[in-house]
């Protein structure tokens, strides 16, 4: 969803690009007026006009604004789950790997994201769905096939002996409802205009689950707080 940093001078025009393009140029127009006034405030005029197109064109690619809104949800949904389980549990359990370095990685990755996002991200994350029952469900439906996938991983860990003995489910429950808090709170301080930057909460984050799922590996630095 992020955009590159050209001039308006360098950026392709509507008319100029195919439709695939078209549809990009609709997409970041939605975002930046979702981000800027919220999903129900927001009309298909507005993205329309903010595309710089007419009202009509915007129906030659999405039905409604919940069609792009949804669009848009399942971008950083596909975003998301790239940055944490990129390739399944092989990623993560590669013999000779440092897994605790690669979890790091992976949650400050995933704050990074959400830094870069944070606009449209604001809307995803607690503004539109518990509004809107549709979203909800699309919602907790993510968070659960996330769930799943780390349960998984966690699940071979375990079987491998390099994650610690847990219930996997139970484990990722934890895992994934307290990512969700620190990047709804982080939201929620960044339109305050306070506190730290969310790479750096997802860092202290991993300090404190890392002793907890991964077995030291020999050879390897042992994670802080973890013997």
């Amino acid at each position: 969803m992020s955009a590159g940093s050209t001039s308006p001078s360098d950026s392709p025009r509507f008319q100029d690009v195919g439709r695939e393009q078209k549809r990009r140029f609709i997409l970041k127009a939605a975002a930046a007026a979702f981000g800027e006034k919220g999903f129900h405030a927001v009309s298909v005029k507005d993205i329309a006009g903010r595309a710089g197109i007419a009202h009509g064109t915007f129906y030659l690619y999405f039905k409604d604004k919940k069609d792009v809104y949804r669009a848009l949800s399942r971008e950083l949904r596909t975003q998301i789950v790239d940055v944490i389980l990129p390739a399944g549990s092989s990623v993560l359990l590669s013999e000779g790997d440092d897994l605790a370095g690669v979890v790091r990685e992976r949650l400050v990755g995933l704050g990074e994201l959400f830094e870069r996002e944070a606009s449209f991200a604001r809307v995803v994350v607690y503004r539109t769905p518990g509004t809107d029952p549709e979203f909800e469900d699309e919602r907790r439906q993510f968070l659960n096939d996330v769930t799943d996938g780390i349960a998984a991983v966690l699940r071979a860990g375990v079987e491998r002996g390099v994650i610690r003995v847990h219930d996997p489910r139970v484990a990722a429950m934890c895992l994934v409802g307290s990512m969700e808090m620190v990047i709804e709170r982080w939201l929620q301080t960044l339109e305050a205009g306070s506190g730290p930057p969310l790479h750096e909460m997802m860092e202290e984050a991993a300090r404190f689950f890392v002793p907890a799922l991964v077995v030291a590996q020999a050879g390897a630095p042992a994670a802080e707080g973890q013997s």
